[in-house]
């Protein structure tokens, strides 16, 4: 099963951070949990952000690029850019974009309250629109929903009419669904790209199953 914990945590979305090409993992991961994130068919590379694992709830990532808080020193933005990525450091009070940015190569959205000025900046190192937007009721929208170039899976309190927006945000269809035994903050147990998906310890076989149908990992023979 494509399930595993961060020393114990579930939420593994926390603490990684991932697109098509590498996957950002914290410097005292395991042997075992590298091994598991290798299900990404990524480049795997070590960082931390603010001298913090949390890098799922610090930055927000694409393949274009990745936003960073105004707490990541410059040796860890030097650091992360020898990966190749253009990485720019946000200077916004709502500083983890994990949280407040939901993105793939297509399209985005964003937490509601950051400013106009800074939504462009951001969108301008991802290179997508970021659409300002709540789901079911909650502005943390990077928590409550997760996308990759295949398709998103969202909170399952999202309403019709949120799916619509973020399918035309996204530009890519999802589903609702949960994960670590019915939690909405599906980013937080969850990590995905086109190439595959991690999910949490916790997570049932029923949840997996949402999962595996809003990214977009059945085809007409089964799971891909």
């Amino acid at each position: 099963m494509r399930k595993c914990d961060y020393f114990g945590n579930p939420w593994i979305g926390m603490f990684v951070k991932t697109n098509d090409e590498i996957t950002l993992l914290p410097v005292d991961s395991l042997k075992k949990f590298e091994d598991k994130m290798a299900f990404l068919g990524t480049k795997i590379a070590k960082a931390s952000i603010g001298e913090s694992n949390l890098i799922g709830v610090y930055a927000a990532m694409n393949k274009k690029g990745i936003i960073l808080p105004n707490i990541a020193t410059e040796e860890e933005c030097a650091a992360i850019r020898r990966l190749g990525i253009n990485a720019y450091k946000s200077g916004d009070k709502h500083n983890a974009n994990g949280n407040n940015i939901c993105v793939n190569d297509k399209g985005g959205i964003i937490n509601v309250h950051i400013s106009k000025g800074e939504r462009a900046k951001m969108e301008d190192a991802l290179g997508v629109e970021l659409v300002p937007i709540k789901i079911a009721g909650y502005s943390t929208v990077g928590s409550a929903c997760i996308a990759t170039n295949k398709g998103f899976l969202t909170h399952y309190r999202a309403d019709d009419d949120e799916v619509k927006a973020l399918e035309d945000a996204l530009k890519v269809k999802g589903n609702r669904g949960t994960v670590n035994m019915g939690v909405g903050f599906v980013a937080y147990g969850t990590v995905a790209n086109i190439k595959g998906y991690v999910t949490g310890e916790k997570s049932t076989a029923y949840e997996l199953g949402r999962v595996v149908e809003a990214l977009g990992f059945i085809d007409q023979e089964g799971i891909v």
